[in-house]
């Protein structure tokens, strides 16, 4: 048996390497295909993202290919030239190839640490493997189980709780604050690059009204369409407050937009109704006294920044339990799928074994008796076979039960009686 995993991430090539290699649209199912034309009697399955791309293969050892036949097959189906990306290539062997498949789908490899897209990803790669047939036992095997340790990652060590970036933490206080958000109506100040990563965030809360406003009219009119919010105009920012919630602003203007006495009138407008202010913001869009108002919550970009920081440690604080995790997993399936090949090995040669001393004894049979008739001849040959199956029927079972067993010696004692109770060769 052998494992194979070879290609590129976020670490070993810029993104134009990883955009030549990719496997995206059409490309995916083909380069399965191509892969399995190109080294037939092999297993594989293609992980393809923005941030890596790896071909994992599995078979014999004299099947499975080599890391320089698959860069060549990777330079002919993409039609680039080897030296793009030959020295970009990382490559990782038999248990290492598990490893480093079950540190990508608990997130350890991911450019964001603890981002939970790639499971998702790593489970798609899987199905689409399945679908077209080109993964087997051992990719079964070592798929599954990336998925589940991935999952067993995330729920005993936490390393996907808390949000890392700016916009993302805003949000996550906002959810903090509000137990609902149909009826609620979200502000957004500013419609820049800032501005617009909020509401691509704010989207996911599902509020009730979003609402877009900006010193150009234009910019929050694009901004409202992109994510289904309502431009309002900049000299109506009152009015627009009054009626907001949540009020996240991101203008970076040179002097505040939202004073204390400004606010003190749209709080009385507002009834004194929970408003929640995010100030992302640099130099800050909002007086700091703004916060001292009754039911008024205000966080500025630097507490914003605090709790990423924050959720950025705790996530770290998990990376030592999270590899002793996948360290063990990966050598109890390393020892697995050992122990299954070994177990397929012996019952083959079992019954390989037990075929040839059936054909021997009915060829014997059928020279000592050359009157048998064809009829006669055909119900030997049936009855002999019945025999033979229903004498290997259990020890089949038990060598299938013990195969499935975790794993505590390899070989199992039970496979090895078997080679030495009926004769078998080793290997």
């Amino acid at each position: 048996m052998r494992l194979v995993a070879v290609g590129v991430d976020y670490r070993s090539a810029p993104a134009s390497v990883r955009e030549a290699l990719a496997f995206d649209g059409d490309k995916g199912p083909g380069g399965l295909r191509a892969l399995t034309e190109a080294f037939p009697s092999c297993e594989f399955v293609v992980l393809s993202t923005c941030n890596r791309v790896e071909v994992y293969v599995a078979g014999d050892p004299e099947n499975v290919p080599g890391v320089d036949a698959l860069a060549s097959f990777l330079s002919g189906f993409h039609q680039i030239p080897d030296e793009t990306f030959a020295g970009h290539l990382v490559s990782y062997h038999d248990e290492g190839s598990i490893g480093h498949l079950f540190r990508v789908a608990a997130s350890l490899e991911s450019l964001v640490l603890g981002e939970g897209q790639i499971l998702g990803q790593v489970r798609e790669a899987y199905r689409e493997a399945k679908k077209h047939n080109t993964a087997g036992p051992i990719l079964h095997k070592v798929f599954e189980n990336a998925i589940r340790v991935g999952k067993k990652v995330r729920e005993e060590t936490g390393m996907d709780q808390g949000k890392l970036s700016v916009a993302s933490v805003a949000v996550d206080v906002a959810r903090g604050v509000f137990d609902t958000f149909t009826d609620k109506t979200v502000l957004v100040i500013g419609a820049g690059k800032m501005g617009d990563l909020t509401l691509r965030h704010l989207k996911t809360l599902n509020p009730g009204k979003i609402l877009v406003t900006n010193r150009s009219p234009e910019r929050a009119e694009a901004a409202a369409q992109r994510w289904g919010g309502q431009a309002v105009p900049f000299e109506r920012l009152n009015l627009a407050l009054i009626e907001a919630d949540v009020v996240v602003s991101t203008t970076a203007a040179d002097d505040p937009i939202l004073t204390y006495d400004q606010y003190v009138r749209v709080q009385r407008a507002r009834r004194n109704r929970l408003a929640l202010i995010l100030d992302i913001a640099i130099p800050r869009d909002v007086e700091p006294r703004v916060g001292d108002l009754d039911r008024v919550m205000l966080y500025n970009v630097d507490d914003l920044r605090a709790q990423a920081e924050e959720n950025r440690k705790q996530r770290m604080r998990g990376v030592d339990p999270a590899l002793a995790i996948i360290e063990r997993e990966t050598a109890v399936c390393y020892a697995a799928l050992r122990h299954q090949r070994y177990a397929g090995a012996v019952l083959k040669q079992l019954g390989e074994n037990v075929d040839a001393i059936r054909k021997r004894e009915i060829s014997a049979l059928y020279d000592a008796c050359p009157d048998l008739t064809e009829p006669q001849r055909a119900a030997i040959a049936h009855m002999a076979q019945r025999l033979q199956n229903q004498f290997l029927h259990q020890p089949r079972a038990a060598l299938r039960s013990a195969a499935a067993e975790p794993v505590q010696e390899h070989p199992h004692p039970l496979l090895h009686a078997v080679r030495h109770l009926f004769g078998l060769a080793d290997g």
